[in-house]
């Protein structure tokens, strides 16, 4: 069997062969999936995705080949049809028994919407852009003054900024919407984005698909004895919908009781972007109870996952974070706001403690609660380990996704 598999950013074959683990970059799921399938089954897969290059860049590795191709996920208009051409002739050059197209955030769901191409074809949901492009999710608790600091003076004419982000994360979402109205099969993993999904078009027909997380958070388990007490963790500063004031509000709270209190960021802040700058002086006045890891790869993320104390997400808007799935399948504690998907993955007092959105008192409550009771913070993360072993199982997982491409195969021969 041949699948054409188009991405969002850009994976290599050494990425694919590595199952993602040497990855410093989001995507190392991706790498992970097609890396385990190559394992389990003797399909071709070609993999593309948009790049900075001028030509399509080909790789080429015994069962897999990768093309980049020039264009940007967030473009539209003429420059978005050339992209969309370019695809449409890599397609049937490669011919496919099936095309699996990894998150609408991109044009590639056109190339089926629009009647480009006829191909059976899958579209797993990642982020859905149109719930993240509205105003109190994609800027949070900021009010008109904080945003306003978040930006430069030249960001605006430079048409950078989070108010451009904005504006174009608009146009991607209508975007998005055609792509759900004017394709057939869809694959997801929690009730949030099914429901979105059924909302915008009621005859489409919805698969469950897990996700394949990298093997180095299924080889490790948290134990309370090896951790840094009153160390927290958390990923994906880079944007103030992922609630990073929110923490740092929290840990304001926490501090005359925890003076040894940390908090520690995986990912990078920039240094350049008015957001970036906002949020360093944000830092400022925490001191050394801050600290930045810079980007990790899986291994680094683990190591430092398994020194933490709790994992927090304080995120307005997500589907089902990664990050909050490999916590559990560590076995730590985590700590999330009930936001989108988060609560297929999360039983709150079970698997995992929740807090009202963008209230930073409850969250600062939350992380006290397993900063003084050990034997919660054990049994959270213990039965949490439990269940996303079996949710992130990859034979499972690569089973029930052919068993879907199948499905799809079949169901696209009667329409």
């Amino acid at each position: 069997m041949r699948i054409f598999n188009f991405f969002n950013l850009p994976i290599s074959i050494k990425d694919l062969r590595s199952g993602g683990n040497e990855m410093n970059t989001s995507g190392g799921w991706l790498a992970a999936l097609i890396g385990r399938m190559l394992k389990e089954t003797d399909f071709n897969f070609a993999c593309a995705s948009y790049g900075n290059t001028r030509k399509v860049l080909t790789s080429i590795d015994d069962r897999i080949v990768c093309y980049t191709i020039p264009g940007r996920s967030e473009q539209n208009g003429l420059f978005m049809n050339r992209s969309l051409r370019i695809c449409k002739r890599l397609v049937e050059e490669w011919e496919p028994d099936l095309i699996h197209i990894h998150g609408t955030e991109s044009s590639y769901g056109l190339l089926t919407a629009r009647g480009m191409l006829k191909y059976p074809t899958v579209i797993s949901l990642q982020g859905l852009l149109g719930p993240c492009s509205e105003w109190y999710r994609y800027f949070g608790n900021s009010s008109l003054m904080d945003i306003i600091r978040m930006h430069r003076l030249l960001e605006i004419p430079a048409l950078r900024g989070l108010w451009i982000r904005l504006w174009r994360m608009r146009r991607m979402a209508e975007r998005e919407k055609e792509i759900i109205k004017g394709n057939c099969f869809f694959m997801g993993r929690t009730e949030w984005d099914k429901a979105y999904i059924k909302a915008l078009n009621p005859t489409a027909i919805y698969y469950h698909e897990g996700r394949l997380l990298r093997e180095a958070f299924g080889q490790n388990q948290w134990e309370i004895g090896n951790v840094q007490k009153h160390r927290i963790i958390f990923t994906h500063a880079g944007h103030p919908r992922k609630g990073t004031e929110l923490l740092l509000d929290a840990v304001r709270l926490l501090i005359s009781d925890y003076p040894d209190i940390k908090l520690y960021i995986a990912g990078n802040i920039s240094k350049r972007s008015g957001y970036g700058r906002y949020l360093r002086k944000r830092l400022q006045g925490l001191g050394n109870h801050v600290v930045e890891l810079g980007s990790l790869n899986a291994e680094q993320m683990v190591t430092d996952l398994m020194k933490s104390h709790v994992f927090v997400s304080p995120s307005f808007i997500d589907n089902s974070p990664n990050a909050v799935s490999e916590a559990q399948l560590i076995g730590m504690p985590v700590i999330s706001t009930y936001t989108g998907g988060v609560p297929s993955l999360i039983q709150d007092g079970i698997t995992g403690l929740f807090y009202s959105t963008g209230e930073s008192h409850m969250l600062a409550a939350k992380i006290r609660e397993v900063f003084e009771n050990d034997e919660l913070a054990v049994r959270l993360g213990c039965q949490a380990r439990q269940v996303a072993r079996k949710r992130h199982e990859p034979d499972s997982i690569v089973e029930e996704i052919l068993a879907n491409y199948m499905h799809v195969i079949a169901k696209k021969q009667t329409i």
